[in-house]
């Protein structure tokens, strides 16, 4: 038997559910977890898929549309399984095409889709600290680049993955049990706005996590450009890195092997090391993974808090502002005059300050808006869920 035992409970109005996303999204743990909370019977798709399916992953090989189709038809047979004894279920799926959710919702009536959606990094960061598991992390990529997203698709909740466990379940329980009313409500009045007073409690849960758009401890804006933005940032810094260590290593051999050395390389590692370090803000700032200290913004009421953040953006957006006036001065002066050994001009140096500081510039912004659209979020539904 490759599902779990439902717990009891109420019988929900949503016997038929998908909680779908990347690796690393948490659809185990999540779905898991949902499945108890609704007395639902819990299907893990991993558990499904053939030998060859495995292979081939744990060999970081991306499986084709054909490898997957034996592995659907065996999920479908076994939702139907459970159906026909008379039980409902939550799946544990990636469903990452559109047309892998059209094959499933042809074989089962009325089946809804929560999809846990997550940034690159963090799928980075669980998948690697899943030992044991098949997935490999090279395979990452290949899920992103697979994933067509369902946020125009019916019947699709669409949660931000990267809040706690608790919140995600919430707010994927609460749609659940809630679902038959939202639909009596839209035949009514086109509406899908939950019953505030029903989703108190998954709402208070999520908007603990998400008060405001803080400094630090969360990616700033997600999706296509951010993957892209990443990758050519780490590419940026890898090449850097690496050119700083070939220019250090290759002079002190040159020194101390045959007595020479080049007076160029402590110059042009000095250049690399200011572009990495500015390299790194702009990519720190895109993760969240700059430093910030909340000890004394946090003791104060909502409203204030938000307040603070606001400014605190504001404030960041007004000195990379300042910064990149600057260095586009700076860069003016540079340009007619170079560096005393190699001859590059100087203004060289100061390029990737004034790029640096004009993507934090435009992430500020992104976030000072952030700081209060996220309540009206919290309004809709729960915080950081659309329901589509």
């Amino acid at each position: 038997m490759k599902t779990s035992l439902p717990a009891q409970g109420a019988e929900p109005a949503m016997q038929a559910l998908v909680v779908m996303g990347v690796s690393g999204s948490g659809k185990s743990d999540i779905s898991r977890a949902v499945a108890s909370a609704l007395g639902l019977q819990h299907i893990e798709a991993d558990l499904f898929h053939p030998d060859e399916n495995v292979q081939r992953m744990s060999a970081g090989i991306a499986l084709s549309d054909e490898n997957r189709k034996v592995w659907l038809d065996a999920l479908i047979a076994e939702m139907q399984a459970v159906q026909a004894s008379g039980n409902g279920f939550v799946l544990a799926c990636s469903a990452l095409k559109n047309s892998y959710r059209e094959q499933l919702r042809a074989a089962i009536d009325d089946l809804h889709f929560a999809h846990l959606e997550i940034d690159h990094a963090t799928a980075l960061k669980r998948v690697g600290a899943r030992p044991g598991h098949f997935m490999p992390t090279s395979l990452v990529d290949s899920q992103f680049a697979t994933l067509e997203s369902p946020a125009n698709e019916s019947g699709v909740l669409t949660v931000d993955a990267s809040q706690s466990r608790e919140a995600v379940v919430a707010a994927i329980v609460s749609w659940a049990q809630h679902n038959e009313q939202r639909l009596l409500a839209e035949s009514v009045d086109h509406s899908a706005e939950f019953d505030s007073a029903n989703n108190a409690e998954s709402a208070q849960s999520v908007n603990e996590q998400h008060e405001g758009a803080r400094l630090t401890g969360e990616p700033i804006y997600t999706g296509g450009v951010a993957l892209m933005f990443d990758k050519i940032t780490d590419m940026m810094m890898a090449a850097l890195m690496a050119f700083m260590v070939i220019v250090v290593f290759s002079n002190v051999v040159l020194r101390y092997a045959f007595g020479t050395g080049w007076a160029g390389a402590e110059e042009l590692s000095r250049l690399a090391f200011v572009w990495l370090v500015f390299v790194g803000v702009a990519s720190s700032m895109r993760r969240g993974e700059l430093m910030s200290f909340t000890l004394i913004r946090d003791r104060f009421p909502h409203l204030m808090r938000k307040l603070i953040d606001s400014l605190s953006w504001l404030l960041v957006a007004a000195a990379s502002a300042l910064s990149v006036k600057g260095a586009w001065e700076q860069m003016q002066y540079g340009w007619s005059n170079t560096s005393p050994v190699v001859g590059y001009p100087l203004a060289i140096a100061m390029l990737p300050v004034l790029a640096s500081m004009a993507v934090l510039v435009l992430l500020a912004m992104v976030q000072l808006v952030n700081v209060w659209r996220r309540d009206q979020s919290l309004a809709n539904a729960t915080a950081n869920v659309t329901i589509d």
